[in-house]
């Protein structure tokens, strides 16, 4: 296969799949995939962090974690901790109820996600990675031009 277009149609339609994968599999929690992805955040990465962090990370829009983290107060699953050294900036603070419901949601898809990368070969993780970062790359450059 030596056509760029068409090795280009079958990479995104390879993105659309993995999205798709996550979409059907956050059916059953009536959730966004937006919400998946900082709920993972806050689960996954077990760290303090704050919504800008959040935006940073993960390029889901300010408006929208904004949004999802007001919901999440709401209902309890989350608290915001005003930082010592900056009061603009909140750190979120999963509460136990947070915790129980987000490890429902995020552990399965997260346990699924490690069984399959993990049946990768450790060169193939890594020309995975080195691959895309580079594209990526790539792309932005091509991007802001």
């Amino acid at each position: 296969m030596e056509n760029i277009q068409k090795q280009l149609e079958l990479i995104n339609q390879q993105i659309k799949e993995l999205a798709s994968i996550y979409k059907l599999s956050l059916v059953k929690f009536n959730i966004s995939e937006n919400e998946f992805w900082i709920w993972y955040a806050l689960i996954i990465m077990n760290e303090e962090c704050t919504q800008q962090d959040i935006v940073n990370n993960w390029f889901i829009s300010k408006q929208t974690v904004n949004t999802i983290i007001k919901n999440l107060v709401k209902n309890n699953y989350i608290t915001l901790k005003t930082m010592p050294n900056n009061h603009n900036k909140k750190i979120i603070c999963l509460t136990k109820k947070g915790r129980d419901y987000g490890e429902k949601i995020v552990l399965p898809m997260s346990s699924m996600e490690l069984k399959s990368f993990g049946k990768l070969t450790l060169e193939d993780r890594k020309k995975l990675i080195e691959i895309m970062s580079k594209y990526i790359q790539i792309l932005k450059d091509e991007a802001q031009n």
